[in-house]
């Protein structure tokens, strides 16, 4: 869902207002599929509708943010446990070239909304080995209410840092889909998910997203 990715990758920053037309005619559609979409994004807690204003980007709640990162790490652990399911070649080939692409922003010229866009498509893709379907709906929507933090400390975070890690990430996940390991897989997102929350934590002012006192790297 493009519009859903802009508000993750930050073209569309809190506070935004989003227009059905516009954007309709941007689109080339009615306004009646924007205004789903809209609403979609609304009971994901990406925007909300304001009477008299229209559709507004929703600011960062970082109270709530503590209850969804809690909750991300506890089923990051059901990937390989609910209905899990083999990557295909054909997925394989996307996440080679995710890796590839990932490799590469270590050098000049890369920018932190690259790198979020790239780690977003590797999301999805990581999310089709997930047959639990209820389970593959909750985790994507808590994924894209909560990558705009990463995306708003990168440029003061540790770039080379940040970049090797991803693509740490990635190719460690792709061994593991490839071996079809899922048990792995869930491990390696899990361990890179507590390593990023203590990087967050560290440029959060005191504020804490997650208590991460006896987790394992």
């Amino acid at each position: 869902m493009e519009l859903r990715e802009r508000i993750a990758v930050l073209t569309y920053p809190p506070g935004t207002a989003l227009s059905e037309t516009k954007l309709a005619d941007e689109f080339g559609v009615s306004r009646t599929p924007i205004r789903q979409v809209l609403q979609r994004l609304e009971f994901d807690g990406l925007v909300e509708a304001k009477h008299g204003i229209g559709t507004i980007v929703s600011a960062i709640d970082f109270m709530y943010l503590q209850q969804v990162y809690a909750l991300r790490l506890k089923l990051i652990t059901l990937i390989s446990e609910l209905s899990p399911m083999h990557a295909s070649e054909g997925d394989l080939v996307i996440l080679e070239s995710l890796y590839e692409r990932a490799k590469e922003m270590a050098g000049p010229g890369h920018t932190p909304v690259q790198l979020s866009r790239l780690y977003t498509h590797f999301n999805d893709e990581v999310l089709r080995v997930i047959g639990n379907r209820p389970l593959r709906e909750i985790t994507d929507r808590l994924f894209y209410q909560t990558h705009r933090v990463w995306l708003q400390l990168l440029p003061v975070m540790d770039w080379e840092e940040e970049v090797r890690f991803v693509v740490e990430e990635f190719g460690e996940v792709l061994a593991g889909l490839r071996s079809r390991d899922l048990a792995h897989v869930a491990k390696v997102r899990r361990a890179h998910f507590v390593a990023c929350l203590q990087r967050i934590n560290r440029h959060l002012s005191g504020l804490e997203l997650v208590d991460l006192k006896g987790e394992n790297n």
